[in-house]
């Protein structure tokens, strides 16, 4: 697939964007993923949701030597990480979509990025970092071209908690409570953070675009890996979701549009 040039970061730009905060830690004693990029689609329907961005885009770059593009599309801007690291880029479009369009951003920050790998993370999830290791090594080793850092348990944080990991973002306090946190979608949810080769999943195909909103997306990502008769890998552990109030873009946007990506989804089964 033909990169896109105008989205595609100027590193030297991206080096100089922004001044107002030190490096945190010596890089070379952090864990080196440097042949990855995380991606976060975004945008800020809320100031927890910005707060949340903030503070997972810190906590992988405290702990991992990586890079990171963020990028925010709405009417008008409301993000700026105000990050001084040069493999820290953030992009703002406006996009007067009343619906925040997922899968072209993700699309749009995989054709970004420059790395053999990425991983795709929602702005208010949080993996333990052993998880995040295993799957970049099942990447690097051909194990897998897809592995979901967690094993399907996503655990709910509630106001507080969420609140009191932002000031002290420490994985220690949500492992220690875990087992008292609620399960948001069961046993084997399939959304909020993936990592592939970058290369070849574009090759495949990339995002399935027919989901211009919410929906089952992240199910029909892994479905079409099945058809293909391709593993998907998963990390054992929890994945945990950080507290914001739910807005427009966190639920089927009215009847016809979820009727619609449920076909879509359907559609993709049928051929398994």
């Amino acid at each position: 697939m033909k990169q896109n040039s105008v989205l595609r970061p100027d590193r030297r730009t991206a080096s100089i964007a922004h001044r107002n905060v030190v490096e945190e830690g010596p890089q070379d004693r952090k864990p080196d993923l440097s042949d990855f990029t995380f991606l976060i689609p975004l945008r800020i329907d809320s100031e927890t949701r910005k707060e949340n961005a903030d503070t997972v885009i810190r906590f992988i770059l405290r702990h991992f030597k990586t890079n990171f593009i963020v990028l925010e599309g709405d009417i008008v801007q409301k993000s700026n990480p105000g990050l001084n690291k040069k493999n820290f880029y953030y992009k703002y479009l406006k996009d007067r979509r009343k619906l925040f369009y997922k899968t072209w951003y993700i699309q749009k920050l995989i054709e970004m990025a420059d790395t053999p790998y990425v991983a795709v993370w929602d702005a208010d999830v949080i993996a333990p970092y052993d998880q995040i290791m295993k799957s970049a090594e099942v990447l690097r080793s051909g194990g897998s071209l897809l592995s979901i850092p967690y094993d399907g348990r996503v655990h709910k944080c509630d106001e507080l908690l969420s609140d009191i990991f932002r000031r002290t973002p420490g994985i220690e306090i949500l492992m220690k409570l875990m087992p008292a946190l609620p399960l948001m979608y069961g046993y084997n949810s399939p959304g909020g953070a993936f990592m592939t080769d970058r290369d070849k999943y574009l090759e495949l195909g990339g995002e399935n675009l027919s989901f211009k909103s919410w929906g089952p997306e992240d199910t029909e990502r892994i479905k079409r890996f099945e058809v293909l008769n391709l593993t998907v890998h998963r990390c054992e552990g929890p994945l945990f979701h950080l507290w914001h109030p739910r807005g427009q873009n966190s639920w089927y946007a009215d009847r016809n549009e979820e009727i619609y990506n449920r076909r879509e989804l359907i559609k993709t089964c049928s051929k398994i």
